[in-house]
């Protein structure tokens, strides 16, 4: 199995490059912006507040400034995307109308306050029970001039700098522990006057954003899956104009540690983001410990990675991963489950969990509960092992890698049915 794949842009950058784009004076023009399910939610909310967007191979975006936006007529459906919600959540406790963000039955068991509950104990007008969406928003004139994520979550932090570009005075954010920090990159590109020094994140006042030209990095976190194919079974894959960004890599740096032949090559930087080509070659890989502090680089990668470790020499153990539990689903109990119907053992805790292997695992049915990267989990088993492993559900996959089955054939793997 061995090809080169240009993959989709990054789901990160492309939530972020919609909403801010809408928030700069004058038009904005993105290429290679991901067109998934969790990112046309995006956009569509976006049109809904009185923003222009153009959909061509470079979708253009017409801001009207940070107090440009107008109140919207329906319900904003943030669909299943949970980083559509959260970063909404910022922004929308800021503007001058009132608005009500709903969701998906899915999205609607993830919980908000952890962001709600901040912006709430600072003064904004927010209106949400049990700590769920719908949320109704009323404007309020609230400000903070420090406040602490209490919990590592980029979604989290950026909604408070999101929050913080309204404010006329200097705000602080600290977190607790430093996560992925495209929020900062693309704002400070705009023009955005922020300053990161250690875990503190000081967001002075802006007047205005410039608009965006760019063109999007491959998304590192559809890319764990292609790497992972190449690491157990790949001749060489290569994966082209992927972001790279240092607070990404985890997933690469904990298997290059394991042993994987992973080389990044042709590094760049465009954006204030760093670019480069991963190569993948097959490799074996050895047990290892991941850290609290290593897991808010790759926290999407996990599912990918238990299967991973399950297929590594000796012991794997993985701790501070609590957060896993409100993602799409609980991915923690989802990847007991995952490896228990394939035959396998595993051992769960609270924030982590432990495996040994190599485990030989067997065919099974796997219950993805709608969960995009579950899904794709199954099916790089089903190809990597020659295992009939069949996810319940494939349609979700569409939420954050809608070529994902293009990719594959164009490596020429192929799927056990």
């Amino acid at each position: 199995m061995s090809g080169n794949v240009a993959l989709i842009g990054d789901k990160s950058i492309s939530h972020r490059a919609i909403i801010f784009a809408a928030l700069a004076d004058g038009t904005s023009n993105i290429q290679n912006l991901l067109m998934s399910e969790d990112t046309k939610a995006t956009l569509k909310i976006i049109e809904q507040m009185g923003i222009d967007i153009k959909l061509n191979d470079t979708v253009s975006i017409t801001g009207k400034g940070l107090n440009g936006l107008k109140e919207p007529k329906k319900d904003l459906n943030a669909m299943n995307s949970g980083t559509t919600a959260r970063l909404l959540i910022g922004l929308l406790s800021k503007q001058n109308f009132s608005s009500t963000l709903i969701g998906s039955p899915q999205l609607n068991k993830r919980p908000m306050n952890r962001i709600t509950d901040l912006l709430v104990q600072n003064g904004a007008s927010i209106n949400i029970k049990n700590s769920f969406l719908p949320i109704n928003f009323k404007s309020s004139e609230y400000s903070f001039n420090f406040q602490n994520t209490l919990v590592p979550s980029a979604q989290v932090k950026s909604a408070l700098i999101i929050a913080s570009l309204y404010h006329s005075e200097p705000t602080l954010i600290e977190e607790t522990v430093a996560t992925r920090d495209h929020t900062e990159r693309m704002l400070i590109a705009m023009g955005a006057n922020i300053l990161r020094l250690g875990n503190t994140i000081t967001v002075s006042p802006t007047n205005n954003l410039k608009p965006l030209n760019i063109s999007i990095p491959g998304d590192i976190s559809s890319g764990a899956f292609l790497i992972a194919l190449g690491v157990l079974k790949g001749k060489e894959i290569i994966l082209e104009n992927m972001l790279i960004n240092e607070r990404r890599l985890g997933f690469v740096k904990i298997l290059k540690r394991m042993g994987a032949n992973i080389e990044i090559v042709n590094i760049s930087e465009e954006n204030n983001e760093v670019i480069g080509d991963i190569k993948v070659k097959k490799s074996t890989l050895n047990g290892t410990t991941v850290t609290k502090e290593e897991v808010a680089d790759f926290i999407d990668e996990i599912p990918i990675f238990t299967f991973l470790a399950s297929q590594a020499i000796g012991i794997t153990k993985l701790v501070g991963a609590e957060e896993l539990k409100v993602k799409e689903s609980d991915r923690l109990d989802v990847m007991k489950n995952f490896i228990l119907e394939l035959g396998g053992k595993i051992e769960v805790y609270d924030d982590g969990f432990e495996i040994t292997g190599i485990q030989h695992l067997q065919d099974g049915f796997i219950k993805t509960f709608d969960d995009h990267r579950i899904a794709m989990t199954a099916i790089i088993a089903n190809i990597a092992l020659g295992k009939k492993i069949i996810p319940d559900n494939r349609e979700c996959i569409k939420d954050s890698y809608p070529s994902f089955f293009e990719d594959l054939k164009e490596l020429g793997a192929e799927i056990n049915e």
